[in-house]
């Protein structure tokens, strides 16, 4: 297009921003329009007059012959002359077969719209003419955003055919003479936009988004990436005939119109799925507030924050009437330009998140059907309805770095759903609408059912039965020689001393307990647990009479258990460690009335009513009989009471069966299948649920328990010696054990090794891939299960070199079932969190003493057979889009931190990353460094003076500024419980030895570089005494002064900084060293500068 400047004038604010992205994301093409016109009634279309058609709108329109310019620090519009001469790219297709003209029309059309534009050159827009056949050619039509809207194209379609019409018919076009220029508006808004109107405006946004959430946060597929990339797709659908009527007379019936209640519909699915209640989302208003507006094409178009509080779980109809009152407040005060907004309310500067809101919505009643997706994605989730043919049409245009396909068709669908609900019983409350169809409720019920053909860990089942010598297949029913056969189905009325016996009597000679010095065959075991368990009996144990056993890991501690379950009672262990007063809660809390323990430990614990007995002192029992007693307890009798800590931190035993603990070690056996003389390491103490299938496993399947030696389950060079010495095939580790056995040295020799089980913490991918780099060719297995449920209850083994952000916990055991659940105890969609519960055969009676507490965590399960229970586990979940569950950490330790919803863990993940930390632990503390804040606990191989330099620099690129820790605290070592757990506790106060200087005090310029830059930035930002450290965005710089700045580097400098370095680097000495970098080639002297500059910084 030919022309020359004939003017200029202001930018309009939209404009202004739409300029600022063009140069801070020069190679995308986010808010290019495109348009597919199909000029049906027109064909055949002759080309020329075609052109001629487009040149008329063109020349009617000055802001279609408008480009930009940076002039005295402002953006302005240059419009060139009234002649244009349009020429259209031409494209044939007819030399293709028919079939395959329709797919390369709609790459064309995709590749024109993902082409970006350039601001200062002439046109922002380009057409395309595609011919179909001889009768059929199509127009693609791409506008830059600074020139053009949704309106606008309404406009264009409407002019360009009256004028193709007008010139086949010899006369001029009917078009009313145009009352303004978008120049015209662009002025009176500047106008408009100061004094007490925009004060105004800004103070009433400011009191209505005043403590938005940062981040929507909606459950992705993948974390999101420390910057937009702004890859997108779009998901095209239809909603029935029959539904997209009922919403409509569902409007009329709540006297609303269709946009609030679609929009109430969608911001409950968002609330839904995300868990908030505070619900922002944006809207484009079409910003012509001047009735001469109307008809002139340019972008008018703003953008509203609509908040909605869905707290109180409001019915469908209350959540529309709360809908309509924010969309009309928002109306009122729709003038205030969003950027203005986001500039005045500030929010964390973070290149990931889109500002204020992070999904969108629109209904457009006539809308172009043939808008052209381009590959990318505005926000992260943005929803276009509109109604055509009776019919409402979805368009839902996505982040392709957060979310799959599949987890849109599911949104989508779920939004359907629940509007159908709502059609039937808007009355009812939001928290009870259907987001699931009864077959998807169906199929995540039965995903959450355990049984053997859908068992957990089950795709190297074979594989590793082979290795282990079994001659049972994946789907066995028994061991290798038919141990536990009686514990494949726990209904059969196995009891854990039943098993031993079965195994004492298949394998009497073999090796059953090594322990330091002591080794047991199974009938020697056998015989003296016998004894014991005789002499309880007569002196009154028996079913669920409850005996404390306190005593250090040993053969003694193996007999002790075994005979006090074969008595027919409920072992409750004691461990050593734990503080006498801790002990002497927990002896009396259980109702014990006898004791079995060792002479050196008797004194730990109070005598009183409790009879102890001296297991190394065998006196007492020696004469019983060696033969087993008779049987008085069943499956359902308890098997051990294990105290756990409680909220309130008053211990509470949780009491588990016979039944749950079977069922348990009949699924490790059939998956593992241990053969006989296999070995597996007993050092889990025993007040921890895991000690359980360490001490029976073995004992019920021929396999020999090797014991770690006292204290010798903190040991790593103990374990590893252990191994090697007994060829140790499996062993259990929390991840925090795990972590320090994988630093020892030397267990690369430990080669018998088949299996490690991880559970009882989240197992990070980073561990994992150490494990696999240490351990290679070793199984790793994640685990889970709370005490309340028999130890574990879901399972998934470990790929190695499978990249994921992070390790699922698996699937169901068999004969347990798991739901994830809200806050109403419904099924949650698929990648959706929720609340994990457990129900099935696992599930413990409940705690000993605690029917108020049991009747809290214990609830009916509505999804079980008749009567059936299930415990609430308070740890957050969600079933990915494999079928497989992800745990998401416990509900309680999800915390906010200025707006942002915080899962430590994710923190912790990427400091583990730093190749100088060994350990890393986040917390969130009330004494962290300016009030309540997250603290970052490091074990750190580095020089303690650049501790947190160093990690602050490596979370500033992948996380937001809001989320990276206030202080970091060098330990030598993570405080641990007595069962090897993190003892949060225990963690020191920032405020002691290790933390370095946390705020940003003045820091003087140190060369002359940054006194200049230092200078510069106190003349843009009105400021005194700038210092080195002082960030960009904190003393109140924005996007345009970021442009000036850019530009005063380029005049005094020389130099091009790309404007996103302003946004990644916000230091003055930050910037220093980026324009060093930049005039730096192949330059000895300013690199030797360069070095001298960073190793401030550094300390």
């Amino acid at each position: 297009m030919s022309g020359q400047a004939v003017d200029v004038f202001p930018s309009s604010s939209g404009q202004e921003r739409m300029w600022f992205l063009a140069r801070f994301e020069p190679d995308l093409a986010v808010y290019n329009i495109g348009m597919l016109i199909p000029m049906s009634a027109r064909q055949p279309v002759d080309p020329r007059r075609l052109e001629r058609a487009i040149a008329r709108v063109v020349r009617r329109h000055e802001v279609l012959r408008t480009v930009f310019e940076f002039r005295d620090g402002q953006v302005v519009q240059v419009v060139t002359g009234e002649s244009p001469e349009v020429r259209l790219t031409e494209t044939d297709l007819t030399s293709l077969p028919a079939a395959e003209r329709e797919a390369e029309l709609a790459r064309l059309a995709k590749a024109d719209a993902a082409e970006p534009f350039t601001l200062d050159r002439a046109p922002l827009w380009r057409m395309r003419q595609v011919r179909m056949a001889d009768d059929d050619l199509r127009l693609v039509c791409v506008f830059d955003h600074t020139v053009f809207d949704g309106v606008s194209s309404l406009i264009f379609v409407n002019e360009m055919e009256e004028c193709y019409d007008a010139l086949g018919e010899g006369r001029e076009p009917r078009l009313p003479e145009l009352p303004i220029q978008f120049a015209d508006f662009a002025a009176w808004q500047r106008g408009r936009l100061t004094g007490e109107f925009v004060e105004g405006e800004l103070a009433h946004w400011r009191e209505r988004l005043a403590g938005i959430p940062a981040d929507l946060a909606l459950p992705a597929d993948r974390p999101r990436p420390r910057r937009r990339t702004y890859h997108g797709e779009m998901r095209l659908g239809v909603f029935s005939a029959e539904l997209s009527e009922g919403v409509e007379r569902l409007a009329k019936e709540l006297n609303a119109t269709l946009f609030v209640v679609l929009l109430a519909a969608f911001a409950t699915v968002l609330s839904r799925w995300s868990g908030q209640r505070d619900i922002v989302v944006g809207t484009p208003v079409a910003g012509r507030v001047l009735p001469e507006t109307e008809p002139v094409i340019g972008m008018f178009v703003n953008a509203v924050a609509l908040r909605t509080d869905l707290g109180g779980d409001p019915t469908f109809a209350e959540a529309v009437s709360r809908v309509r009152d924010t969309v009309a407040d928002a109306l009122d005060h729709q003038e205030l330009p969003f950027e203005r907004l986001v500039e005045a309310l500030q929010p964390t500067r973070d290149l990931s998140v889109p500002p204020i809101y992070q999904v969108m919505f629109n209904l457009a009643v006539d809308t172009n059907e043939g808008q052209i997706a381009n590959g990318t994605a505005k926000v992260d989730l943005q929803l276009d309805l509109n109604m055509r043919g009776g019919r409402l049409h979805s368009r839902l245009e996505y982040s392709t770095d957060l979310f799959d396909r599949a987890t849109m068709d599911r949104f989508a669908a779920n939004l359907e759903t629940l509007l159908a609900g709502a059609v039937a019983d808007p009355r009812a409350p939001i928290s009870r609408l259907p987001l699931l169809t009864p077959a998807e409720r169906e199929r995540i019920l039965a995903l959450g059912t355990g049984t053997d053909a859908g068992s957990p860990d089950h795709a190297a089942d074979g594989a590793d039965a082979t290795r282990a010598g079994s001659t049972a297949g994946a789907g066995s029913t028994a061991g290798p020689d038919g141990s536990l056969a009686e514990a494949d189905h726990a209904a059969d009325g196995a009891t854990l001393g039943a098993l031993v016996e079965a195994q004492v009597a298949r394998t009497p000679g073999a090796p059953a307990v090594v322990a330091g010095g002591v080794t047991l065959t199974y009938a020697e075991l056998d015989e003296r647990a016998n004894r014991l368990a005789h002499w309880l009996r007569r002196i009154g144990v028996g079913p669920a009479a409850p005996v404390a056993v306190c005593a250090e890991r040993s053969a003694d501690l193996v007999v002790a258990l075994l005979a006090v379950v074969k008595a027919g009672g409920a072992y409750v262990p004691l461990d050593p460690e734990y503080p006498r007063a801790r002990l002497a809660f927990m002896l009396a809390d259980s109702g014990a009335r006898v004791l079995l323990t060792q002479r050196h430990l008797r004194d730990l614990l109070p005598q009183g009513a409790v009879k102890p007995v001296l297991l190394d002192e065998p006196g007492a029992w020696e004469d019983r009989p060696p033969h087993a007693p008779a049987p008085v307890a069943g499956p359902d009798h308890p098997a051990y009471v294990i105290y756990t800590s409680g909220s309130t931190g008053r211990p509470k035993g949780v009491v588990n069966t016979h039944r749950g603990v079977v069922n348990r070690l009949g699924w490790m056996q059939r998956r593992f299948g241990l053969a006989p003389g296999e070995a597996v390491m007993q050092k889990t103490p025993a007040s921890f649920d895991v000690s359980v299938w360490e001490f029976f496993w073995p004992l019920v399947t021929g396999g020999l328990l090797v014991a770690a030696r006292p204290g010798g389950h903190r040991d790593p060079g103990h374990q590893r010696d252990l191994v090697k010495e007994h060829a140790v095939t499996t062993m259990h580790f929390v991840p925090s054990m795990l972590a320090l056995f994988l630093e020892e040295t030397g267990i690369e020799s430990c080669r018998s090794l088949r299996r490690v089980i991880c559970s009882g913490e989240e197992l990070t991918p980073h561990l994992a891939d150490r494990f696999a780099e240490r351990l290679p060719g070793v199984e790793l297995h994640n685990l889970y299960g709370p005490t309340e449920a028999a130890v574990d209850v879901s399972a998934w083994r470990v790929e190695p070199g499978r990249s994921r952000h992070t390790l699922p916990i698996g699937r169901p055991m068999p004969g347990n079932r798991l739901y994830v659940l809200d806050d109403h105890l419904q099924p949650v969609p698929a990648g959706v969190p929720g609340h994990l519960h457990i129900g099935g055969v696992q599930v413990a009676p409940g705690y000993a003493g605690r029917p108020g507490l049991t009747a809290d965590r214990f609830v009916p399960d509505p999804y079980g057979p008749p009567g059936s229970r299930m415990y609430a586990t308070g740890d957050a979940a969600r079933w990915n889009g494999e079928g497989d569950l992800e745990f998401l950490g416990r509900l309680d330790d999800q915390v906010k931190v200025h707006g942002w919803r915080v899962e430590p863990g994710e923190i912790e993940a990427l400091l583990a990353e730093h190749p100088k930390v060994r350990r890393a632990v986040v917390a969130l503390r009330d004494d962290a460094p300016g009030g309540r804040g997250l603290v970052a606990y490091v074990g750190w191989d580095g020089d303690p003076a650049a501790l947190t330099a160093e990690l602050r620099r490596h979370l500033a690129g992948r996380l937001p500024a809001a989320l990276v820790p206030q202080a970091f605290v060098g330990i030598d070592d993570v405080p641990l419980t007595p069962g090897g757990k993190l003892d949060r506790d225990a963690l020191p106060s920032p405020g002691g030895s290790g933390r370095a200087d946390l705020g940003t005090p003045y820091v003087a310029a140190r060369t002359p570089l940054e006194e200049e830059l230092c200078a510069l930035w106190g003349e843009l930002l009105g400021r005194d005494r700038i210092g080195v450290e002082d960030d960009f965005f904190q003393l109140g710089g924005h996007s345009l002064l970021a442009v000036l700045l850019v530009t005063r580097y380029r005049e005094d400098h020389g130099v091009e900084m790309p404007l996103r370095r302003c946004f990644e680097v916000t230091t003055v000495a930050g910037h220093a060293l980026a324009l060093l970098e930049l005039r730096m080639s192949g330059d000895d002297e300013l690199e030797e500068l360069l070095a001298a500059l960073e190793d401030p910084a550094d300390g």
